[in-house]
């Protein structure tokens, strides 16, 4: 994830071309084929980029902005610079969560205290930390997300296919809230809201079994693509915009 404004492409014919289609501002997704050390250049393509991989990328963005901005709370109260805070606590995240976001949350919603015990960090680090989560999501509604492909290519496939959505959505409940929404055929996505994330996991995983279970009966294929995973708001409105 690059910023247009501070791409150094060395050849008039690339950036002429960059120009088409950017403006100054705008974040796009690029691969990045060649780091020159020496001179200090990078070669960056867009052309083997696929689809999943840009969204993909920009949830990781819209993540790494949320936990940067814990950061810095973190270092402005406990009067530590913001690199002693990615050194200590955020980057030592990343070795048991694909990411420090998850592990962050995973801390507040679940209780899960342990995470922060293995952190070489002082208590006053840990303390002021716990607050400013607790501040952010204690009483937020948490989402979970998954996605999945369906297929169905009977004469009826499409009602198939309807049919374990709609039995999908019937495991809602008064305090789960339960959306399902086509990302691009064959691939659907579904998103859980709860207070209580351990019940949510659960009840994610049997609507995912409801679904798989449903639409195999009907002669039809079901592929778990992302696993069952903390979704903030921030990704939902760049999932949708993609």
């Amino acid at each position: 994830m690059l910023f247009i404004n501070v791409l150094k492409l060395w050849r008039e014919k690339e950036i002429n071309h960059l120009k088409k289609g950017l403006s100054v501002g705008k974040v796009i997704v690029l691969q990045v084929i060649n780091v020159d050390n020496v001179k200090g250049f990078i070669d960056l393509s867009n052309k083997n980029i696929k689809p999943e991989e840009v969204d993909k990328c920009n949830l990781r963005y819209a993540k790494s902005k949320q936990v940067e901005s814990i950061v810095k709370l973190l270092a402005l109260r406990t009067y530590k610079s913001m690199e002693t805070i990615y050194k200590k606590v955020i980057w030592p995240l990343y070795k048991t969560h694909n990411h420090a976001l998850d592990a962050l949350k995973e801390i507040i919603v679940n209780g899960n205290l342990s995470i922060l015990n293995r952190l070489n960090i002082n208590d006053e680090i840990k303390n002021e930390l716990i607050n400013i989560l607790k501040k952010r999501w204690k009483h937020i509604p948490i989402k979970i997300r998954a996605d999945f492909k369906l297929t169905c290519f009977n004469f009826d496939g499409i009602e198939a296919i309807k049919e374990a959505l709609l039995k999908g959505e019937k495991k809602s409940t008064e305090n789960i809230q339960i959306k399902l929404s086509i990302i691009k055929a064959p691939l659907y996505r579904c998103i859980l809201t709860t207070m209580n994330v351990e019940k949510g996991f659960e009840i994610m995983n049997q609507v995912l079994e409801v679904i798989k279970t449903s639409i195999e009966a009907r002669n039809g294929n079901y592929l778990l693509k992302v696993n069952p995973s903390f979704f903030g708001e921030d990704e939902e409105s760049l999932s949708e915009e993609a």
